[in-house]
């Protein structure tokens, strides 16, 4: 959501650094997923305009603003609301559902994220990937509103050396510690 809602005030020759204007924008914008977990925004499939690097970074600054977090962080509990759901996300289980079920904080060593990234792009520049990851974490961690942050009582998931088959497998034997089958 943050991506596409990144790719709107670009396309829009906004600043993402002004998050009132950006915000204010985004309200005259639709979002949604395709059947195939895809991005829609407009109900035009940005799937892949928006999983590119200076997306992810244009995300992560625009991330930053009060305005825009506000303004989806209502958007995604709408979503939400009446559903059982999944989300992942730097806040989903400290701001936008705090009081999720199940919170599971997943890290992993920036090299290997960057790796990850490059292998999702198709390619690039290891060092400036690595780069990327650690500002972004910075930024994410030291931004005024919603930091980066462990919510209390989630399950602490290192995938430095899980595949992502394997997280998904631990979360959901973490669930189902949680609750049985009767």
């Amino acid at each position: 959501m943050y991506r596409a809602s990144a790719l709107a005030v670009k396309r829009a020759g906004l600043s993402l650094e002004k998050g009132a204007e950006a915000a204010d924008l985004l309200t005259s914008h639709t979002f949604g997923f395709t059947p195939e977990n895809g991005i829609l925004l407009d109900g035009t499939d940005v799937t892949d305009l928006i999983n590119t690097a200076e997306m992810g970074e244009a995300a992560s600054i625009l991330s930053a603003q009060r305005e825009v977090r506000v303004f989806l962080v209502k958007l995604q509990r709408l979503f939400a609301q009446g559903r059982d759901t999944v989300a992942e996300g730097r806040d989903m289980g400290t701001v936008v559902f705090p009081d999720a079920f199940m919170k599971v904080y997943v890290v992993a060593d920036a090299p290997v994220r960057a790796r990850r990234r490059l292998r999702d792009l198709g390619g690039g520049d290891m060092s400036e990937m690595i780069r990327q990851v650690l500002r972004r974490d910075r930024r994410d961690r030291f931004r005024t509103d919603s930091p980066l942050r462990v919510a209390p009582g989630a399950c602490w998931l290192d995938g430095t050396h899980m595949s992502l088959a394997q997280q998904v497998d631990a979360v959901v034997a973490e669930y189902r510690r949680l609750v049985p089958d009767p």
